[in-house]
C-alpha cells in the first residue's frame, strides 16, 4: 500500500506525545504556475506505552488516579471519564453537590486547556499566517510585547490560565492529577472559601476571556479574508481563506459534558440506549448533518493498519488486552482506528458545538455575578466539514460558556454547604460499565469489568485515537489524514510566504531601531536571531516544503498522542 517518497515530519512539536506525519506531494497546475499539494497522509503514532495493561488485576478504586497519569494535558478528563465507568460497574451515583463540585473542577481545567490551545499551541500558526502580532510569540522579547505588541495575548494567555488551574488545585488537592473524586461523589466538601477564592479567580479569568479572547478571535476572522484573497491571487484558485484547510469527513462524535445535577439519570441513560443526554450544557451526538442520539454499540476500533495482533471491528467491552505485532507488514502505527457505525468521526469542540447548537451559535457574553454585558459571540460554521477557523471559533464559544456556568456553579454551591457529599460502596465482586466524557480534544471512553473484586478488563479509547487514527479496514484515512488532503505545501520560507502574502511595508519596528519592513521581513528578523530561518521546512529528493500550513491542520485538532497508545510488551 505504501512507500513512495514523502515528505515526513517526526516528531510534531508543541503537543504531547510522539507523532510523526507523512505527506505525499503532487502537482497542481494552474494560470500562475506548479503548485505542491498533499496527495495523501498518513499519521503515524510512534509512542509505546501500556496502560490498559497495567490496570489488570488492581483494586478499580485505582483506576481513575492511574489514567491521570496516561496525560500531563488532560489527567481531569481521564480521571472523570474513569470515575464514571467505576460508578457504573459499583452500580451508584453521584450526589448532586457532587456533581456540581465536579463541573465546577473540570470547567475551571477546560478553561486552561481551551487558552492553552487556542494561544500557545495552534496560536503561533495563526498569528503569523494572519499578520496578527498579539498571537505571534514573543520573538523580540519584552521589548517586543510593551512597544510592539508582538506576543501580548501569548504572554496573558499563560498568566490567565494558570488561574484555571488554581481553581482546579483548590477543589481537587493540586494539578496536574487532583485527587479528590471518589466512586459515589468527592473527598471535599464545599466550603465559604473554597467558592470565595474561586469566585475572585472566575472575575479575573471571565474579563480577559471576554475582553481579549473574543476580540481576538474577531481580529483573526478579520485577517482570514484578506488571507483569502491573496492565496486566491498567488496561485490561481478560489480559496476563501482558512475555512478552506483542514477539511475532514462531515460527520462529528460528542459524548456530552457538564451534567445536570438535578437530572442525573439522564446523563446515564446513554448507558442503556441511545442518547443526546439534552439536559448537560453540552449534549451528546452523533452530526452528520443533524445531530443523531449517540450509540455506544455502534463504536468499534479496527487494527489492520496497526501494530496489533488483536481482532479487528470490535466494541471496547469486547476488546481483549492489546496484543502488538511490530512486525505487521501493513501496519503504520500504535493507534487504532475507532469509528462510529462504520464511518469516520471527528471528536473535539466542533463536533461539541454542532451536536448542542447546529450551525449558527449565539452565546450571550454576560457576568452572571456582576451583570456585566459585553454583547454576544455570533458565529455561523464556515465549512460543514469543518476547518481550522471552525475548530477555533468552537474552543472560543465553549470557553465563554464554560467560563459563565462556573460562575453559576459556584453560586449554586453556596446552598449545597451542609449537603451529603459522597455516596459510598463497597467494591462488588463483579461489575462493568462505561464512563463517556468529552476532553478538550473529543469525546472520551473508559470501560472497566471487575471480577473477583479486582479489575479484570480496561480500555480507553480516546480523542486522539479517533482523530489521528490510521486507515481502517475499509481503507477509510482517518480523520486528520483526510483534512491534510489538498494543502498547499510552499515551496518558500515563512518569511517568503508572508511577503507574498503581504508585501507592504506597514510594520514599524523602529521602537527597535529596525525601521518600516514588511511582515515578513519583520519576522525574518526576529527567526533569525534565534536560528529559526528555515522554521517548518523539510526537504525530499532536494526540495524543500514549507509545513507551516500542514501542522496548522494537524494542530488544529489539538493531538494527544500520550492518551492514544497503550500497550506493553
Amino acid at each position: 500500500m505504501r512507500r513512495m517518497s514523502r515528505i515526513v515530519i517526526d516528531p510534531v512539536t508543541r503537543i504531547e506525545g510522539h507523532l510523526r506525519v507523512e505527506l505525499s506531494p503532487e502537482k497542481l497546475k494552474t494560470s500562475t504556475g506548479e503548485w505542491d499539494v498533499v496527495k495523501e497522509a498518513y499519521c503515524s503514532g510512534t509512542l509505546f506505552r501500556g496502560w490498559e495493561t497495567i490496570l489488570r488485576g488492581r483494586d478499580p478504586r485505582d483506576a481513575w488516579i492511574i489514567t491521570q497519569r496516561i496525560c500531563g494535558v488532560c489527567p481531569a478528563p481521564h480521571a472523570e471519564a474513569s470515575i464514571q465507568a467505576i460508578e457504573a460497574a459499583f452500580n451508584v451515583t453521584p450526589t448532586p453537590v457532587a456533581v456540581l463540585i465536579r463541573n465546577v473542577l473540570h470547567g475551571a481545567y477546560y478553561i486552561y486547556d481551551h487558552i492553552i490551545h487556542s494561544y500557545i499551541l495552534l496560536g503561533p500558526e495563526l498569528g503569523v499566517v494572519c499578520k496578527y502580532p498579539p498571537m505571534v510569540p514573543p520573538a523580540l522579547g519584552k521589548e517586543g510585547v510593551s512597544k510592539l505588541g508582538i506576543g501580548s495575548s501569548y504572554v496573558g494567555a499563560l498568566e490567565i490560565q494558570r488561574k484555571a488551574n488554581e481553581i482546579v488545585a483548590i477543589w481537587g488537592g493540586k494539578f496536574p492529577h487532583h485527587q479528590s473524586e471518589y466512586p459515589g461523589g468527592m473527598a471535599v466538601r464545599p466550603t465559604e472559601d473554597r467558592i470565595a477564592s474561586s469566585l475572585a479567580r472566575m472575575f479575573e479569568i471571565w474579563r480577559w476571556v471576554a475582553e481579549t479572547m473574543v476580540k481576538d478571535f474577531y481580529n483573526l476572522l478579520e485577517a482570514n479574508e484578506k488571507v483569502g484573497e491573496a492565496v486566491s491571487s498567488l496561485l490561481d484558485i478560489n480559496f476563501r481563506g482558512l475555512q478552506d484547510v483542514g477539511a475532514s469527513t462531515g460527520n462529528f462524535l460528542s459524548y456530552g459534558l457538564f451534567p445536570d445535577h438535578e437530572n442525573y439519570d439522564d446523563w446515564l441513560s446513554v448507558l442503556d440506549s441511545p442518547s443526546k443526554r439534552s439536559s448537560a450544557l453540552i449534549h451528546a451526538g452523533a452530526w452528520d448533518g443533524s445531530s443523531k442520539p449517540l450509540d455506544i454499540s455502534k463504536i468499534a476500533e479496527y487494527v489492520r493498519y496497526s501494530w496489533y495482533d488483536n481482532e479487528s471491528g470490535l466494541n471496547p467491552k469486547d476488546e481483549d488486552a492489546p496484543k502488538p505485532d511490530k512486525n505487521k507488514s501493513e501496519a503504520y502505527s500504535w493507534l487504532k482506528a475507532p469509528r462510529y457505525d462504520g464511518k469516520v468521526y471527528e471528536v473535539g469542540p466542533l463536533a461539541r458545538m454542532l451536536n448542542t447548537y447546529g450551525t449558527r451559535w449565539k452565546i450571550p457574553i454576560r457576568n452572571p455575578v456582576t451583570g456585566e454585558d459585553h454583547g454576544y459571540f455570533e458565529y455561523e460554521v464556515l465549512n460543514p466539514k469543518g476547518s481550522v477557523i471552525d475548530r477555533l471559533a468552537a474552543r472560543v464559544a465553549l470557553t465563554i460558556l464554560t467560563s459563565q456556568k462556573v460562575f453559576e456553579w459556584l453560586l449554586e454551591l453556596k446552598s449545597y454547604t451542609n449537603q451529603k457529599v459522597t455516596n459510598y460502596r463497597n467494591v462488588p465482586k463483579e461489575g462493568e460499565g462505561f464512563g463517556l466524557w468529552d476532553a478538550p480534544r473529543g469525546g472520551l471512553l473508559h470501560y472497566i469489568k471487575v471480577k473477583d473484586h479486582k479489575i479484570a478488563n480496561y480500555q480507553c479509547v480516546v480523542p486522539s485515537t479517533w482523530n489521528l487514527s490510521p486507515r481502517d479496514d475499509f481503507g477509510q484515512p482517518g480523520p486528520v489524514e483526510t483534512a491534510l488532503e489538498g494543502t498547499w505545501l510552499p515551496n518558500l520560507s515563512v518569511p517568503e510566504i508572508c511577503n507574498a502574502i503581504y508585501p507592504e511595508k506597514d510594520v514599524d519596528l523602529s521602537a527597535l531601531g529596525l525601521g518600516a519592513m514588511s511582515w515578513g521581513d519583520a519576522l525574518a528578523a526576529a527567526l533569525t536571531p534565534l536560528g529559526l530561518a528555515e522554521l517548518n521546512i523539510e526537504r525530499l529528493n532536494g526540495q524543500i516544503y514549507n509545513t507551516s500550513l500542514t501542522l496548522m491542520v494537524v494542530r488544529s485538532f489539538d493531538p494527544c498522542i500520550a492518551c492514544a497508545v497503550h500497550v506493553v510488551r
